[in-house]
């Protein structure tokens, strides 16, 4: 199934970096979307963490501490989360700019 075809089903997509595989939502639930809004209205803009570990399980983002990729190496793969989940501007979709 597609990336695209993931996200319209609510499903969730994976991609490879760090030589394993990560498992991301490709559809924002209502928690994730809560989470960046209360985050964006706290800090005035999201962080490469925050949007990591708003959209991995526990274990994996767990899995990635313990990584502990350089400041680099995070942001390539922060880059792809965003760009899986749709958050900023790339991915599948983009967040509505309408205000909340």
């Amino acid at each position: 199934m597609s990336a695209l075809e993931n996200e319209t089903n609510g499903e969730t997509t994976t991609f490879e970096h760090f030589g394993r595989t990560w498992t991301v939502p490709t559809q924002r639930h209502l928690r994730h979307l809560k989470a960046l809004t209360d985050e964006t209205r706290r800090m005035g803009g999201l962080t490469q963490v925050f949007i990591v570990q708003t959209f991995l399980s526990e274990e994996e983002f767990a899995d990635l501490l313990e990584l502990d990729p350089g400041e680099t190496r995070f942001e390539e793969f922060a880059d792809k989360v965003a760009a899986t989940v749709g958050v900023g501007s790339s991915g599948n979709s983009k967040p509505s700019s309408a205000p909340s």
